[in-house]
């Protein structure tokens, strides 16, 4: 078992929610279209679910599910009023309105199959995602990919998604156009 994998068992995603997370959950909610709002809301990777519940206010969310591979996490969550649920997200993911995906995809095996999976899944999307600009990255694990890269690879997999920026992160709004008409 890998350092990461083992600090995940053990802490969850995130030990506290600092102030690094507050700054971006308050621009979340300053930048958040309206569509997004009052939807079934699935967080994909919810972990120990102290971000879904921050997540759930933020869009006002009329049903929240959370999925993660790790049953401790997933313990925790619902002890939080969370609807958790397991999904190993290298393998399957489960389908709904509104996906969200806070910091889940750099920790994935193929980050790309996945949003192929997720598009197909949900008509709404929001990612919030790490990029990387060559410095030290210990706050965050994984292998957050550069601005570049993940510009491409939203752009390949959810084209016309709006993209928007707070600090070292990348936020990205997609809807289908099925559900746009």
């Amino acid at each position: 078992m890998d350092i990461e994998k083992l600090a995940y068992f053990f802490f969850g995603n995130n030990v506290i929610i600092g102030p690094h997370i507050r700054k971006q959950l308050g621009f979340l909610k300053e930048v958040v279209p309206p569509i997004f709002k009052y939807r079934a809301m699935d967080d994909l990777g919810c972990g120990d679910g102290k971000i879904t519940v921050l997540l759930r206010d933020i869009f006002l969310a009329r049903r929240v599910r959370g999925f993660d591979i790790n049953n401790g996490l997933i313990r925790r969550a619902r002890n939080r009023g969370i609807e958790a649920e397991y999904a190993n997200l290298n393998e399957s993911l489960p389908s709904g309105e509104l996906a969200v995906l806070w910091g889940v995809l750099h920790h994935l095996n193929d980050s790309e199959l996945c949003l192929k999976r997720v598009k197909e899944n949900y008509p709404l999307i929001f990612i919030r995602e790490p990029v990387s600009h060559n410095r030290i990255k210990w706050l965050e694990l994984g292998n957050p990919p550069k601005q570049r890269q993940a510009e491409n690879c939203v752009k390949k997999h959810l084209p016309d998604s709006q993209i928007v920026y707070c600090g070292n992160n990348i936020f990205v709004f997609y809807v289908s156009p099925e559900f746009q008409r």
